[in-house]
């Protein structure tokens, strides 16, 4: 469960950097590309109205230029001519206004809209000239000119000259506006590039933690596979050991005591032979001898035979084998065994009777082995879905973290019940007796 959250943590951590990443790179550049292209707008505006108040100083100038010519030439015949060359100046001056109204501010139009007056008013004064004849242009023109022509072109030029300042202010308006702009870029790339460290050092450390714990995690599963190599190894070797051992206490049973037994036995048969015509009583003797060898050889076999396999698990159940148990091992080692069994269920699998019964064999053997114990109690009882067995003894216990390492018989009691699903506490401290304590799930039939 962990894996997954974290991963899918991760996973939107990196998703969600890799977005933040392409906002940043595509907002930058768009909002670089419309300072750009308002850049170049006003840049346009300001060349195109320059050049419009330019033109309309030039074509003013060259009307005074005009009208100066029309004024000193003398002969009546150059005067369509005049007029119509100023007309022409004059339709320009007038392109060029309108184009320039069309480009300048609403919060500019009074002052173009007083050079448009003063341009009209500066036509309006040249209309009665053409009606002069050579002499009154020779005695008005420096008078008209200077009272009349002059002013107005003054004015004309002052307000041309405001225009420019206008268009210079204008200029200015929009460098600081894109100043603005860009200054609100450098602070969304800030901002921005400090969610994406913010972010990005966040799935890192992230990354690091994750990589780190599947490390730790990655050693201590190759350390307890290599525990667990060594343990099924040094089991293998103990297996071995003990199928040797059992095969030669087997072999040392048959031949000491059966063996020896048996070839009593054979020695008194052979004896009724001799006796079986004579009278007495000592036919009797002998056939009791043979009577008693027999019983005790049979005997002798059945405790083999219980040992390898318990037949009376089978026939009379895992309660009487387990108080079959308690009664050889006080016979054997003279230290009294007390088995309670309370609530066993009936329905026990017959893996789970075995694992049960050798779980206390082997407990009871490793105390008479090792525990040197005044009283040994074995009980068997349920507790919720689980059948619970418990073999405790006052002896001089052990240290169980050394003792379930090295111990063939608690380790193969873990072997049985671990293949059950169960699970084995073991409680032990020195000089103060042990207590095996098993659980095993029990299976309910349907």
């Amino acid at each position: 469960m962990y894996s997954r959250s974290s991963l899918f943590v991760l996973a939107i951590g990196f998703g969600f950097l890799i977005v933040l990443i392409a906002i940043l790179g595509f907002g930058a550049i768009r909002r670089a590309d419309t300072i750009y292209r308002d850049m170049k707008t006003a840049q346009d505006s300001y060349s195109e109205t320059e050049t419009f108040r330019r033109g309309i100083a030039t074509d003013i100038y060259l009307a005074d230029i005009l009208l100066r010519d029309y004024l000193l030439d003398p002969s009546a015949e150059t005067v369509p001519r005049h007029r119509q060359e100023l007309l022409v100046i004059r339709d320009s001056l007038q392109e060029r206004l309108d184009r320039l109204s069309g480009r300048m501010p609403d919060n500019d139009s009074p002052g173009l809209a007083r050079l448009q007056a003063e341009v009209e008013a500066y036509w309006d004064s040249l209309d009665p000239i053409f009606e002069w004849t050579p002499k009154e242009k020779a005695e008005r023109s420096w008078v008209f000119l200077a009272r009349r022509v002059l002013p107005r072109r003054e004015a004309v030029v002052s307000l041309v000259r405001e225009v420019a300042r206008m268009n210079t202010e204008n200029l200015e308006r929009e460098r600081q506006r894109l100043q603005n702009s860009q200054d609100v870029l450098h602070q969304f790339l800030l901002r921005m590039i400090a969610v994406v460290l913010i972010l990005g050092s966040f799935v890192a450390l992230l990354t690091t933690y994750r990589v780190l714990v599947l490390e730790r995690r990655h050693d201590a599963q190759r350390k307890q596979i290599e525990a667990t190599q060594n343990n099924l190894r040094r089991l293998s070797q103990r297996l071995v050991q003990a199928q040797e051992f059992e095969r030669a206490a087997l072999s040392r049973e048959l031949h000491d005591e059966v063996g020896q037994m048996m070839t009593a036995l054979g020695i008194e048969l052979g004896n009724l032979e001799a006796l079986r015509h004579r009278d007495g009583d000592a036919f009797e003797k002998r056939m009791e001898d043979v009577k008693r060898l027999n019983a005790d050889a049979m005997r002798a076999i059945r405790d083999l035979a219980m040992g390898l396999r318990p037949s009376m698990l089978d026939d009379l159940g895992l309660e009487a084998a387990l108080q079959w148990q308690g009664r050889e091992f006080s016979r054997h080692t003279g230290v009294p065994a007390t088995v309670q069994v309370g609530g066993a269920p009936d329905h026990l699998t017959d893996a789970q009777q075995t694992c049960i019964y050798r779980v206390v064999q082997e407990a009871l053997t490793n105390c008479a082995r090792h525990a040197k114990a005044n009283h040994v109690l074995v009980s068997l009882g349920t507790q919720q879905d689980d059948i619970v067995v418990i073999v405790k003894d006052d002896g001089i216990g052990f240290n169980p973290s050394a003792s379930v390492r090295g111990g063939l018989g608690l380790l193969g009691i873990r072997e049985r019940v671990e293949a059950l699903d169960g699970r084995v506490r073991i409680a032990s401290k020195p000089n103060n007796g042990t207590t095996i304590e098993v659980q095993i799930p029990v299976v309910v039939p349907a």
